[in-house]
């Protein structure tokens, strides 16, 4: 299990939990385990397999690709039909009931797997979850609050809190997926603002603007992302026999001369500089 806390001891921490079964099973929220004082609302994300909740006088089924949204605060029983895998996130109620006003009816009615929020809530805790550097306790407070929003988004939301979580938490799920694919295709795919649209659905305008929104310009991400591939392999001995220009070509430069320009202004020293200091710490 996964914990982002926005605050110390505010108890609006947001708990993420991937769950596989290999088989069918029945679980159970009698009366007394009601006990353990959580309300916590649980948005409960269906990756494979069928899930089957029965709680407040209500049945529903969320099939893979649907997400159905549960109470901690009620009696509940939760069957999972075969294979499954799910995404289960908990979060405190006066939170998500703040943003969503909806949410206490929107008690065991799935989301429906044709929400364009549920891919971008599902990629961004994928990616956050691998990062080490979102332990920084500003950073995962920030990271709290787009999951929420997300979430919040997911469930129904108010037209005002709608835009508000829409300014936080849907812009940098879609910064990170940009960012993510920008990474992947750096070296093998076109990571231009119109291809990058095209993959993801909006329009080139639109990817520069979620860029803009942090300070930076595509382009310079880009060339950012660029410059660190090359500067990695310079200072790794696998890479030792090849030359610099096979390095830059292949972190997507097409000049050399560019390149070199690029790199002093950003390290401080030439490629060839900084490769023989590396040489010479190694021996």
């Amino acid at each position: 299990m996964r914990i982002w806390t926005p605050g110390p001891g505010d108890g609006c921490a947001v708990r993420v939990q991937r769950v596989t079964l290999s088989h069918s099973i029945e679980t159970h929220r009698p009366r007394e385990l009601l006990s353990d004082g959580s309300d916590d609302l649980v948005l409960n994300i269906q990756e494979d397999g069928d899930t089957c909740v029965s709680q407040c006088g209500m049945q529903a089924t969320a099939a893979a690709g649907a997400a159905i949204l549960t109470s901690n605060a009620d009696v509940s029983t939760i069957a999972f039909r075969g294979p499954v895998k799910f995404t289960s996130i908990a979060l405190p109620r006066r939170v998500i009931t703040a943003l969503a006003p909806g949410a206490e009816d929107a008690i065991v009615k799935p989301a429906p797997a044709a929400s364009a929020v549920l891919p971008l809530l599902t990629n961004y805790l994928a990616v956050t979850e691998e990062q080490s550097a979102l332990q920084s306790p500003d950073i995962a407070r920030a990271v709290a609050t787009h999951i929420q929003d997300l979430c919040a988004l997911a469930i129904g939301v108010s037209r005002e809190a709608a835009e508000i979580a829409k300014g936080r938490g849907l812009r940098q799920a879609r910064l990170r997926m940009l960012k993510d694919d920008i990474a992947s295709n750096l070296t093998r795919g076109p990571v231009t603002a119109a291809a990058l649209a095209q993959r993801h659905r909006m329009t080139p305008r639109y990817v520069h603007k979620l860029f803009e929104g942090e300070g930076v310009s595509l382009s310079h991400f880009v060339r950012a992302q660029r410059l660190a591939r090359v500067h990695r392999n310079l200072t790794n001995p696998v890479h030792s026999g090849r030359t610099i220009g096979e390095l830059a070509f292949d972190a997507g430069y097409g000049d050399l001369s560019t390149f070199n320009h690029d790199f002093r202004r950003c390290y401080g020293m030439t490629p060839s500089a900084l490769r023989a200091a590396t040489r010479r710490d190694d021996r």
